[in-house]
């Protein structure tokens, strides 16, 4: 019982850290694109409609692969605490098989919205210099 609770207040403080950590990216470079904090900027006037499209995809990509990598974390510290326990091992294996499975696709749905949003907007998305 003592090590389960260990183990959920280290999963929560790693939660806490990577909130922190997007936080901090969201303020910086997705709150600037989007026009907050900043005087005279509107998300509405800064952006196309398929730029703003492209965006979101970008940030929700970015939070499903943030939950993924923690999933692996959360994998590979059940493996190493499965202490042999072939169920546990094979429970901790899926789920690490099932997070680097959720980051190939992120990484390839990411891929394919860039060259989607290349080929359609005419920039890439992010950048804010077009590609003409």
């Amino acid at each position: 019982m003592y090590l389960k609770q260990k183990l959920n207040n280290f999963a929560a403080g790693l939660v806490l850290a990577q909130q922190g950590i997007l936080n901090d990216f969201f303020k910086n470079t997705i709150g600037s694109k989007f026009g907050f904090g900043s005087a005279g900027s509107s998300p509405a006037t800064s952006q196309t409609f398929g730029q703003l499209i492209a965006t979101v995809l970008q940030v929700l990509l970015l939070v499903a692969g943030s939950i993924a990598v923690v999933y692996l974390v959360v994998g590979g510290i059940k493996y190493i605490l499965s202490r042999g326990n072939e169920e546990k091992v094979e429970s901790a294996k899926s789920t690490m098989t099932a997070a680097v499975w959720g980051l190939v696709i992120i990484i390839m749905s990411f891929a394919i919205i860039l060259i989607i949003s290349e080929a359609l907007i005419g920039g890439a998305p992010g950048t804010g210099v077009p590609t003409e």
